[in-house]
């Protein structure tokens, strides 16, 4: 929202500078973003009103025009001028001999053969437009001699303000100076608008058909306009100011009362509009093609203004061309109406589109305001464009209107809730300064809040409202006190902050992603039904719910490769939602997720560089399932995922329930998310990392340990977590370790075959274990093996070392 100071200090004019009152605006929660000069920095000096007296062809070059200038000031200047409007009687900027503009100095000098004593000043060579056509046509009672700068007020600033969704009531400048009133103290002047006496019987019929989303519609028939009227040059600048262009009289006025009421309005041709106005749904597949060129085709859930005969404007977003005003318009039908929020909320995207209308109406606009914008702008139009004003038509249903809520407000709140004490009267003053209908009771007030603020529904809100206004930093900061009770702490209950330090050690950053992920990229990720949408998402890539926190993940890894962090490590504590079984209600869990690319380590002199692998991943996620001591039933399976590269894709099982996933992207998903290297993900549920039994004591064997190494043959498909597992049972109590050392694969290896080493440990608690012992253990061991996975014994071998450091004589 663009505010220009001197337009609001013509509704309420505090004394205080622009840098306070931007302060106080933003303490308040309306916060000024930027404070920018209304003219061009410098300023133009020394370009002043003037008049053109006679403007002829220059007798030595016919794309020229010598003009004879008033400027108010002794006798006119001469002036040579290329631009295609030049006129008699044309009221312009002068930029007269030492004038500064643009950066240049004017000087006197010839122009092929003609002396010119000054320059004929277009709007882009004064700063105020980037390109333009001619020089600027000023109203012709604009006071020749004035000082351009002062006659367009070119000294005004202009205040951006970032106001957040539920201020609707700020789009305007009668809302911003309302703010200011009860901010500074400053007196509202509210100007007081007589109604308009119609002069002519024409009216048209206003039909509600659909008065849950549009109870009121207010129209008037004004005919005899003039098209060809100027706009004001003070309308023309404050329109600029709040971004606008100016277009014609009609539209400029339109504008003008939006940015000033915060009342959208719309201008009809009365000639192009068949019988009557209609507010209706759409029909199916109804299509209409709108002011700005395109055609829409609408459902049912669409809102439209319709005659007789189809619809001419998209309700609350846009007009259609059909009824668009033109250069030939003398009659038109001005619309001023109010839209439920929820009736427009998110139409205006589902076209692409997004409005001013569409803007102001998405927030809520005042459900009385319509009759006085109507008033406001006939009193403008008749000025500027004349013609004579029919009777306004009000169709309304009061009963579908919002209702205004009383709401039990207690004073006590005040101190409880802000920890200060606001004095009653000031309380009062604030609320009833902001538009708050009150009435006293025992204990505080009850409060009607007013139609522009769909914001306040119950006491918090309240609270609020008497704070912010009252000044939030008058609050003086207090220690909180409580009483600390010392708690016991649960070691079997393994905390996110655990879990989020034993990934930082291993050089991970974490990350929070938004819940709210694009549907195709997910879809295109998960091998899974729909995700839940949003009923009205802020983008469109932000459409669903996510159902697992790799999209995120892998956003955030695109953005790091594009500012050349190629090694990336990155992790996520989040919710996933999906629909329950029964489709109708969602279900959320908590899961962990991880990410690694690029190099292993950062670069260095001491070891070569390394790319990241699939059991860098496992290490790192077998890190974080040691946090609750049950790693060692932790399995890893091999796993089929469309999103994942087959045969470096694992499913993590605990117990035979599968808690997670792990593997690399798929090629074809690295090509979606634009990069050549390698990228290796984890999920799993973290309802199972954050539990963990409890440690039990046991003594340590006092008898020593003997050790054997096995290496099988065993065919290629054969998964390695089979065969381990295969190990354990067979060797029972007495296998205190094992270790898988080695995997061989080799061409002078049997076809499809590969060779497994694994080292094994074992021990008694009770007594010193044989050579005999361990062999009965270790043949039914390989018989396990033989008979369930057809796997041979290459070798068996006794060390006497402890695995980890042998040297690994024992080759294939």
């Amino acid at each position: 929202m663009l505010v220009s100071e001197s337009w609001i200090r013509e509704w309420v004019n505090p004394e205080i500078p622009a840098t306070q009152l931007a302060e106080k605006l933003t303490l308040a929660g309306l916060e000024v973003e930027s404070i920018t000069s209304a003219g061009p920095h410098p300023v133009p000096t020394g370009v002043v009103v003037g008049e053109i007296v006679t403007a002829a062809p220059h007798p030595h070059a016919p794309n020229l025009s010598l003009c004879q200038v008033n400027t108010g000031n002794g006798e006119p200047l001469s002036i040579v001028c290329g631009a295609t409007n030049v006129c008699q009687g044309l009221r312009t900027a002068v930029a007269r001999k030492g004038a500064k503009t643009g950066g240049a100095t004017i000087d006197r000098k010839e122009v092929k053969g003609e002396v010119s004593e000054g320059m004929l000043c277009s709007a882009m060579e004064l700063g105020l437009a980037d390109s333009s056509d001619g020089i600027i046509e000023l109203n012709p009672d604009a006071p020749l001699g004035t000082a351009i700068a002062d006659y367009l007020e070119l000294h005004d600033r202009v205040f951006e303000l970032t106001l957040t969704p539920n201020r609707g009531d700020c789009l305007g400048m009668v809302g911003v100076a309302r703010e200011i009133s009860v901010l500074t103290g400053a007196r509202l002047e509210v100007p007081v608008l007589n109604a308009i006496q119609p002069t002519i019987s024409r009216s048209l019929d206003v039909r509600l058909e659909a008065v849950d989303a549009c109870p009121r519609y207010t129209g008037r028939a004004i005919q005899g306009v003039d098209m060809n009227a100027r706009t004001p040059d003070w309308m023309v600048e404050r329109l600029r100011r709040s971004g606008m262009r100016s277009i014609n009289p009609i539209v400029d006025v339109s504008n003008y009362v939006m940015h000033e009421l915060g009342q959208p309005m719309h201008a009809f041709d009365l000639n192009r509009i068949s019988g009557g106005i209609v507010v209706r749904r759409a029909y199916e597949g109804e299509e209409l093609e709108l002011l700005d060129g395109s055609t829409v085709k609408m459902s049912p859930g669409n809102l439209v203004i319709a005659d007789h005969q189809a619809a001419i404007a998209l309700a609350g977003i846009m007009g259609g061309k059909g009824s668009a005003i033109t250069g030939n318009t003398t009659d038109i039908y001005l619309e001023s109406a109010f839209f439920q929020p929820g009736g427009i909320l998110g139409k205006a995207r589902q076209f692409g589109m997004h409005t001013d209308a569409s803007h102001r109406f998405e927030r809520g606009v005042d459900s009385s305001l319509q009759l006085t914008a109507m008033e406001r702008a006939t009193h403008l139009i008749l000025e500027i464009a004349g013609g004579s004003a029919g009777p306004v038509t009000d169709a309304v249903e009061r009963s579908a209107l919002p209702q205004a809520r009383s709401i039990r407000f207690d004073y006590p709140e005040i101190e409880r809730v802000l920890g200060i004490r606001i004095p009653a009267e000031d309380a009062t003053s604030i609320m009833r300064g902001l538009g708050m209908t009150l009435t006293a009771t025992a204990s505080g007030w009850e409060v009607i809040p007013p139609g522009w603020r769909f914001d306040i529904s119950g006491q918090h809100d309240l609270v609020e409202e008497v704070g912010r206004c009252y000044g939030f930093e008058k609050i003086i900061p207090a220690a909180p006190s409580a009483n600390h009770r010392t708690g016991r702490h649960r070691e079997g209950i393994i905390t996110r902050y655990d879990i989020q330090q034993a990934l930082i050690q291993r050089g991970y950053h974490e990350t929070m992603t938004y819940s709210f992920v694009d549907r195709s990229a997910q879809r295109n990720l998960l091998d899974r039904r729909d995700a839940i949408p949003l009923v009205n998402p802020i983008a469109d890539n932000m459409s669903v719910m996510r159902q697992s926190l790799w999209p995120g993940l892998l956003e955030a890894f695109r953005n790091n490769l594009n500012r050349q962090e190629s090694r990336v490590r990155l992790f996520e504590l989040g919710h996933v939602f999906d629909r329950a079984d029964n489709e109708r209600k969602s279900q959320e869990k908590n899961h962990l997720a991880g990410l690694i690319s690029g190099l292993c380590q950062p670069g260095q002199w001491g070891c070569e560089p390394r790319e990241v692998d699939f059991f860098d991943l496992k290490g790192d996620l077998e890190a974080v399932l040691n946090l609750s001591g049950d790693s060692d039933q932790v399995q890893f399976r091999s796993f089929q995922h469309s999103a994942l590269h087959p045969g470096q894709c694992a499913r993590i099982e605990f117990e035979n329930e599968v808690i997670g996933i792990a593997g690399r992207l798929h090629p074809a998903r690295q090509k979606f998310y634009e990069t050549g290297q390698a990228v290796y993900l984890f999920e799993i549920d973290l309802a199972f990392l954050t539990r963990s039994g409890l440690p039990e004591f046991s003594e340590v064997s006092k008898f020593p340990v003997l050790q054997r190494d096995l290496s099988i043959l065993v065919d290629e498909e054969i998964e390695v977590q089979t065969v381990l597992e295969i190990i354990r049972t067979g060797g029972g109590k007495l296998l205190k370790e094992l270790e898988l050392f080695d995997i061989y694969r080799e061409r002078k290896l049997e076809e499809n075959k590969k060779s497994l080493t694994v080292a094994l440990t074992f021990q008694s608690d009770s007594s010193s274990l044989t050579s005999g012992e361990i062999e009965v253990v270790t043949d039914r061991i390989i018989g396990l093996l033989e008979s369930e996975t057809g796997a041979r014994l290459r070798f068996q071998a006794r060390t006497e070392a402890d695995p980890a450091e042998n040297t690994r004589k024992r080759q294939n």
